[in-house]
């Protein structure tokens, strides 16, 4: 019966259980696409990754939610690079290939970094008033018309004017999957607010008719950091905070360069091992 070996880590994680879940299959060669989204269905955290040799960077990454592959997603990305590099396949600066291209990697004192993609954005349609509706919030407490931002997955980016705003969201599920949806099946808002360079969060998507709310989300900070740079909010340096609303405390460190190079990083803590043993039938040569 072939065995497959996984690390479990927590990756924007302050203590041992906090950060965001993540499952690392350090050897994935001879899975196949429906057996990679089985055992991340079988996981149920809001990734699994999967690794695979690759001939110009320390890793080939396969990310998968329960639902779906996704081109790049920071936290799986991040994690893997503390996988990695604790098994001595990263040093301290590697690059990680996604299907959204390869992803620069830093540690330095404990903190795993990745530089993400350029910006691009495209408005969303959306008044303030039907945004605020999505979210079962006052169109007061919508502070800019979202748009969707791609650094590598693209997102839907909502300012919010102000924190305790931000707490008190609770999307609508049939109008969140009717207005916050960039291809059927695929919806998704990340909600932001930031005084005093903290960023308090949110990430809300759609999984099998349902809206789930993510502890911690490297893509959307990402993002985030990408709509700063490209409506002129840098250089700056945040401390991006998600999870409170969940009780999973997340902190990421997002940084945009003068030049408007974004850059996202955060802790990872292990937490455990095993073997994933799966009957021959369901692996490919």
């Amino acid at each position: 019966m072939p065995q497959y070996a996984y690390q479990l880590v927590n990756v924007f994680a302050e203590s041992h259980f906090g950060g965001n879940p993540l499952a690392v299959f350090t050897d994935a060669g001879g899975l196949d696409d429906a057996t990679m989204q089985a055992i991340a269905r079988q996981f149920n955290l809001s990734e699994t990754v999967f690794l695979f040799p690759s001939e110009s960077a320390a890793a080939r990454l396969r990310i998968f939610t329960p639902s779906y592959e996704m081109p790049f997603a920071g936290h799986p990305t991040l994690g893997s690079a503390a996988v990695l590099h604790r098994l001595g396949r990263g040093g301290d600066d590697f690059l990680l290939e996604t299907n959204a291209g390869s992803i620069p990697l830093a540690h330095r004192d404990g903190v795993f970094t990745l530089k993400a993609n350029a910006p691009t954005a495209r408005p969303a349609g959306l008044s303030l008033a039907d945004t605020a509706e999505i979210l079962g919030l006052a169109a007061s407490d919508i502070a800019a018309a979202p748009e969707w931002i791609n650094t590598g997955t693209e997102q839907l980016l909502v300012p919010i004017a102000s924190r305790e705003a931000v707490l008190a969201a609770r999307p609508d599920p049939q109008l969140f999957m009717q207005r916050a949806t960039k291809v059927p099946g695929c919806s998704c808002a990340y909600l932001w607010h930031e005084a005093d360079n903290v960023a308090t969060v949110r990430l809300f998507f759609e999984q099998h008719g349902a809206v789930i709310e993510d502890p911690g989300t490297g893509s959307a900070c990402a993002n985030l950091g990408g709509w700063c740079a490209l409506n002129g909010r840098q250089p700056l340096a945040w401390r991006v905070e998600q999870g409170h609303a969940i009780d999973r405390l997340n902190v990421l460190e997002l940084a945009v360069s003068a030049a408007g190079e974004v850059r996202v990083g955060g802790r990872v803590i292990f937490v455990g091992s095993g073997v994933f043993e799966l009957p021959a039938a369901c692996t490919v040569s």
